[in-house]
C-alpha cells in the first residue's frame, strides 16, 4: 500500500514538472549575471591579501612605529611584489628624477658626466635599479644586499664632502615619499597606515647604514622636513635641466619620433608645479594633462573592479649560474647583465626594434654585486666593498641602529658602525 502511494506521488511530481515552464534567459541576461559574479569574485579576492596582512600584523596596528625593520621589510615586499609592483617602480623612477630639482646637488652630477652623457646614462639607470633591487627585494642583511648598499656608499664616499648631509636626506625622503604619493593618488587602492610606516621604517634603516644623520623619527616629520627643505633648495638651474633632459631622453628613446613631443608633455604633466619649474620644463597643454589623469583614473577603476589579483609575488632578483655570476631576466632601458638568448633577443626586437639587444656590449656574462657602477671603478672597489659589507652584516647582527643607538658614518673611511 505504502509503495503504491509513493509511486503515485512520484508520478504526480513528474507530471507537474512536465507542465512547468522553465524561463528562457537571454544571452544578455546570462552575460550580465556572469559579469556580476565575476566582479564579486574580483572584489573578494583582490582584498584578501589586505585582510591577511591586517590579521598577520594585527599587533602593530595600534602603533606601526613599533615595527622593527625586518618585519617592516616583509610588509614592504608585499606591497612591491604583489599588490602594486608597476606603480611602485614607476614612483621610484620619478623619485630619482625629482632629486634633480635640488640645485646644490646637480652640479656634481653634471661634473661626473655619468648622468648627462647618453652613452652612460642607460647603464647608470640600470645599475641603480639593480642595486636598489638587491637591498629592497632581497635584504640589506644578506650578502648580496649588504654588498649592494656598501657599493652605493663607496660610490658616494668618493666625492667626500661634496655631497652634503641634507642632500642625502632629501634623496632618502624622495625614495620614501614619492612612491607612497604615487600609490595613494593613482593606484587601485591607497596604502594603509601600516604599509606606509613599514616603507618608512625600512628606508630609515637603509639611511642609517648610509650614514645619513638626523633622519626624522616618523613619516609625518619626514614630510614636514621635506616641505621645508624644498622651499629653500628646489629651484631652477641649468644643471637641473641637463640631468632631467638626459633621463627624459632615455625614457622616451623607444617612443616613435612623431610621438615624442606628446610623450614628453605627458611625462611633464606628472610633476608638481614646483618640480616642473625647477627642472625647466614648460607647462604642458591642459588637454594632455587631463588625458593623462583620466588614463590613470580609468586604469585604477579597471584594476580594482575587473582584474583578478596575481597568483604569486613577482621575483625580479637576478639569478646566479653555476659560477656565481648573476643574470637578469628583464630590463628597463638597456639589457645590462642579460644573457643573450633567443628569448632576450626577441624581447629586444619587440621593445626597441632591434636597436638595443643583449650581448657583450651590455655585459651578457652577468655581474657580481661589487662590480656594479662605473666600469672604471669595477676592480678598485671590490676589496673595500667586500670589507664594508662584512662589517655591515656584523653591525646588523647586533641589531643595527635600533639597538646600537646611532647609525654609522659612511662619509669617511673606514665607516664606524654604531659609533
Amino acid at each position: 500500500m505504502f509503495k503504491h502511494s509513493s509511486s503515485l506521488t512520484k508520478n504526480k511530481i513528474l507530471e507537474l514538472m512536465g507542465t512547468m515552464e522553465i524561463p528562457q534567459l537571454s544571452k544578455w541576461t546570462l552575460l550580465g549575471i556572469g559579469v556580476v559574479l565575476y566582479v564579486g569574485l574580483v572584489q573578494t579576492l583582490r582584498f584578501r591579501s589586505l585582510r591577511n596582512l591586517t590579521k598577520t600584523y594585527a599587533a602593530y596596528l595600534h602603533d606601526p612605529y613599533s615595527l622593527d625593520y625586518k618585519t617592516a621589510h616583509q610588509i614592504m615586499k608585499r606591497v612591491i611584489l604583489y599588490e602594486t609592483p608597476w606603480m611602485y617602480a614607476f614612483g621610484t623612477q620619478w623619485a630619482l628624477i625629482k632629486t634633480y630639482t635640488v640645485a646644490t646637488g646637480t652640479g656634481l652630477l653634471v661634473q661626473t658626466r655619468q648622468l648627462t652623457s647618453d652613452s652612460t646614462v642607460g647603464k647608470r639607470a640600470e645599475d641603480t635599479g639593480v642595486i636598489l633591487t638587491e637591498f629592497l627585494i632581497g635584504s640589506m642583511d644578506s650578502d648580496r644586499g649588504s654588498k649592494a648598499l656598501a657599493k652605493m656608499n663607496w660610490m658616494h664616499r668618493r666625492y667626500g664632502n661634496k655631497i652634503k648631509q641634507p642632500e642625502l636626506l632629501h634623496t632618502l625622503a624622495m625614495f620614501v615619499l614619492e612612491p607612497i604619493r604615487w600609490l595613494n593618488d593613482r593606484e587601485w587602492r591607497p596604502l594603509t597606515e601600516l604599509e606606509k610606516v613599514a616603507i618608512f621604517v625600512y628606508w630609515k634603516e637603509i639611511g642609517n647604514r648610509m650614514g645619513i644623520r638626523d633622519i626624522p623619527d616618523t613619516l609625518e616629520e619626514l614630510e614636514i622636513w621635506t616641505a621645508e627643505y624644498t622651499k629653500k633648495n628646489v629651484y631652477f638651474t641649468k644643471n637641473n635641466k641637463l640631468c632631467a633632459d638626459s633621463t627624459m631622453r632615455l625614457f622616451l628613446r623607444d617612443v616613435p619620433l612623431f610621438m615624442r613631443g606628446f610623450a614628453q608633455h605627458a611625462a611633464v604633466s606628472l610633476f608638481e608645479e614646483r618640480s616642473r619649474l625647477a627642472l625647466g620644463y614648460e607647462k604642458p597643454p591642459r588637454w594632455i594633462a587631463r588625458l593623462v589623469a583620466t588614463a590613470f583614473h580609468i586604469r585604477r577603476i579597471i584594476i580594482r573592479h575587473f582584474f583578478l589579483p596575481r597568483l604569486h609575488e613577482l621575483d625580479p632578483l637576478a639569478k646566479p649560474d653555476s659560477t656565481g655570476r648573476l643574470y637578469r631576466d628583464t630590463w628597463a632601458f638597456e639589457p645590462w647583465y642579460v644573457k643573450a638568448t633567443v628569448k632576450s633577443w626577441l624581447q629586444g626586437w619587440f621593445w626597441t626594434s632591434g636597436k638595443v639587444l643583449p650581448g657583450p656590449k651590455y655585459k651578457s656574462n652577468g655581474f657580481l654585486v661589487e662590480e656594479l657602477g662605473p666600469v672604471e671603478y669595477e676592480q678598485s672597489s671590490k676589496e673595500p666593498v667586500a670589507k664594508e659589507a662584512e662589517e655591515m652584516q656584523a653591525y646588523a647582527s647586533k641589531g643595527g641602529a635600533v639597538v646600537l643607538g646611532c647609525p654609522f658614518s659612511s662619509v669617511g673611511y673606514p665607516p664606524k658602525y654604531g659609533a
